[in-house]
């Protein structure tokens, strides 16, 4: 073997090993800041496949169906009034082929009766309010809600303004800087440093890329969300191939190279929500679990969604304020007993804080254990097996109590 190699392989042995360690273990060297808001569901326009993108009736049928997070665009018109729109010209949605930039407010033309729905060629939806709203009137009507507010333009003007706008209804935790472009999200950082921001596609590729050369556990992240495409379900839009066989291997691949539970598990434990898009037209619930899904979902049809999301109880919450704490997937066991009544013996959890380790005698003998809290609300939830002094228990070691009454079985997924 040369000198080279001698130092090189265990150099890059233990360089491989610290990296899985700590991309399992993020928080030893990163601490997330608790969330403002956890979403699961997220209505995408508004929910444009139930009604017409946008409008004041997609909104309120999205928060009638529970959705966590309204995802809209916006766009500036001529006497400065920011409304909310997908596209800057306007001839897709009315028929008028003048940029919104253009009109007034109030010359604002209505939506066409019905409008084809985003990622789902043939399919449209229809609705009884055809009027564009403005972002100042969201606003005031969902004050409470979060929104993530993309940008498609490098608008100062519009950038501006929609940061005031946040100022002014103190909605800085609440509302979302979103952008495909890093020069537009620079700009609206700049404006209002204080919202949440999300991935950009290039900050996007660029996390993937740490991923696979393993140095994201060392790199530090600024953004809160991470808004992704699931290509197995957009292949149909996204890729550009003739052959449908093109079509779909491009979509595995894809698939394989972005969706990697790994690395969701880590952007969340370091606080990051990752958010998926799933705009498939079903026509009815889905049965059975989703390939792999981000810890929320972005969709055109959320009542439709939110059926299926009653029916697939996979995921476990905090009972006080519904922050995700631990995937069905995770759960050991379900037959323990903690200090007050039954409780649930898991092998990983998130937004989970640990206190101080002490000696203490329980059911199975002497441990040594940590008591945890949720990081959003801060209730006690139960403890975390230290060590064990028993070799019979040493199986403990590690893994996590949670008591049944902190606790709820919640709409969720892998």
């Amino acid at each position: 073997m040369s000198p080279l190699l001698y130092y090189a392989l265990p150099a890059l042995g233990g360089y491989i090993t610290l990296s899985i360690f700590f991309l399992r273990r993020p928080r030893l060297l990163h601490t997330p800041q608790t969330p403002a808001f956890c979403s699961r569901l997220v209505a995408h326009r508004g929910g444009s496949g139930e009604r017409l993108e946008n409008t004041m009736e997609a909104m309120e049928n999205a928060m009638a169906q529970r959705a966590d997070l309204l995802e809209l665009d916006c766009q500036l018109t001529r006497d400065g009034v920011v409304v909310v729109s997908h596209d800057k010209n306007l001839s897709r949605q009315s028929g008028l082929n003048r940029d919104i930039t253009s009109l007034n407010f109030e010359e604002l033309p209505l939506y066409n009766e019905e409008l084809e729905v985003y990622f789902s060629p043939g399919h449209f939806a229809h609705g009884s309010d055809r009027h564009m709203v403005s972002l100042e009137y969201m606003f005031q009507r969902f004050p409470k809600v979060p929104m993530s507010v993309e940008i498609k333009e490098k608008d100062e003007d519009l950038i501006h303004k929609i940061a005031d706008l946040v100022r002014r209804f103190d909605r800085n935790e609440i509302t979302i800087w979103a952008s495909e472009k890093s020069s537009i999200m620079k700009k609206c950082k700049a404006a209002n440093p204080e919202m949440p921001v999300s991935f950009t596609i290039s900050r996007g590729f660029w996390v993937l890329l740490l991923y696979y050369l393993g140095l994201l556990p060392f790199i530090q992240i600024p953004e809160k969300f991470l808004f992704c495409f699931l290509p197995t379900i957009i292949n149909r839009t996204y890729f550009p191939f003739s052959c449908s066989g093109l079509n779909q291997l491009a979509a595995v691949v894809s698939k394989w190279i972005i969706m990697r539970k790994s690395l969701i598990r880590h952007l969340e434990e370091r606080g990051v929500q990752a958010l998926g898009s799933l705009c498939s037209p079903w026509a009815a619930p889905r049965v059975g679990p989703l390939p792999l899904a981000p810890a929320m979902v972005r969709i055109s049809k959320p009542k439709t969604f939110q059926a299926y999301l009653d029916d697939c109880h996979r995921r476990y919450s905090c009972a006080h304020c519904r922050a995700h704490l631990a995937n069905h997937d995770d759960l050991i066991s379900k037959s323990f007993q903690g200090s007050q009544g039954r409780a649930y013996l898991f092998n990983s959890v998130v937004n989970v804080g640990c206190g101080p380790a002490e000696e203490r005698v329980l059911l199975t003998g002497l441990h040594a254990v940590a008591d945890i809290h949720c990081e959003n609300c801060k209730t006690t939830l139960g403890w975390k097996y230290e060590q064990a002094f028993e070799s019979s228990q040493k199986y403990k070691e590690g893994k996590y109590i949670i008591e049944l009454n902190h606790m709820i079985k919640d709409n969720g997924w892998d």
